[in-house]
């Protein structure tokens, strides 16, 4: 029996929310904004992910030197995503409302629900592991 250290950096971005760590053949932990908890694991190599809600981050395989998880999220898309959703919903509704029956203002609306959709598919569906991070560490 392996006993792994698996801790979570404290962070601004999803604090109020826990993380759920998903250890195969092993229990299931839920880890809290800057909590660390130890998980014993029966069977070495394992493979260990954590998740919210529908996002999930990469497999990470435990070792015999694995000694500690530590589980963050990624810091570029966990912020930018909010900001660019509520830009580009501006950019879609904003000249609708300044030039009504424009053809610059239906441009602009297409283009930028355009790439709001085109975004959606690709931060939530394509490259939907990579909202959260784990690093493993191994001891010395």
């Amino acid at each position: 029996m392996k006993e792994i250290t698996i801790r979570r950096e404290k962070e601004k971005i999803d604090r109020l929310v826990s993380y759920k760590v998903v250890v195969e053949d092993g229990p299931t932990i839920l880890i809290g904004n800057g909590e660390m908890k130890k998980v014993y694991v029966d069977k070495v190599p394992t493979k260990v992910y954590a998740k919210l809600n529908l996002l999930k981050s990469k497999e990470v395989t435990i070792d015999t030197t694995t000694s500690e998880l530590i589980i963050k999220g990624e810091r570029i898309k966990n912020g930018f995503a909010p900001r660019m959703v509520g830009v580009l919903i501006l950019t879609t509704l904003l000249p609708r409302m300044i030039w009504d029956e424009s053809s610059i203002a239906k441009t602009f609306s297409i283009v930028g629900l355009s790439f709001l959709l085109a975004w959606t598919i690709y931060a939530f569906i394509i490259k939907n592991d990579d909202w959260l991070l784990i690093e493993k560490r191994t001891r010395n």
